[in-house]
């Protein structure tokens, strides 16, 4: 109830002012009317600030040469290709999982600290051959050889052979 008082004392005093004194007296009234033009007055002018834009003339440089030394041909190590073991070989589980673990095959280089490196396994079988061709890679998971892409097979660096040529037609 006190803010519905509050307000209506607000409305009543806002009333009770006298018009009068909202009133121009008639010197501002006169302050207030426009310049004519027979005015010595000044016009006034609305000045807006504009933006100053430079121009420069940008010149083309042909580049400075520069020599660098040629590179050596880059050291390329030799393709990884382990001999894997005899399924019947008892090291046989053993050498796979080092085999899996090595960087070229699963692109993650795992540190074994602490531990004295294993002995190598003789194998039998490599891991990658070429043949019929293409490269063929052993697969761990089928156990077999799978055929590589021509794009992965130039990357391994063995040399693909060429395809078997066609027999020969008899002479008639």
């Amino acid at each position: 109830m006190r803010p519905f008082s509050a307000i209506t004392a607000a409305v009543l005093i806002a009333c009770a002012v006298p018009a009068s004194g909202l009133a121009v007296s008639p010197a501002a009234a006169a302050m207030a009317t426009p310049a004519g033009p027979t005015c010595p007055c000044t016009p006034v002018r609305h000045v807006r600030p504009h933006r100053v834009v430079r121009h420069y003339v940008h010149h083309w440089r042909r580049p400075r040469r520069v020599y660098h030394p040629v590179a050596p041909v880059a050291y390329m190590p030799p393709p990884y290709n382990p001999l894997l073991p005899s399924p019947l070989d008892p090291a046989y589980d053993r050498a796979m999982t080092l085999h899996f673990r090595a960087v070229p095959v699963s692109g993650v280089l795992l540190v074994d600290r602490g531990y004295p490196p294993t002995p190598p396994v003789a194998g039998i079988a490599p891991y990658r051959m070429p043949a019929y061709g293409g490269v063929y890679q052993y697969d761990g998971l089928t156990g077999q050889y799978v055929r590589l892409a021509q794009s992965d097979a130039w990357r391994t660096g063995i040399a693909v052979p060429p395809p078997p040529m066609a027999p020969a037609a008899a002479p008639h």
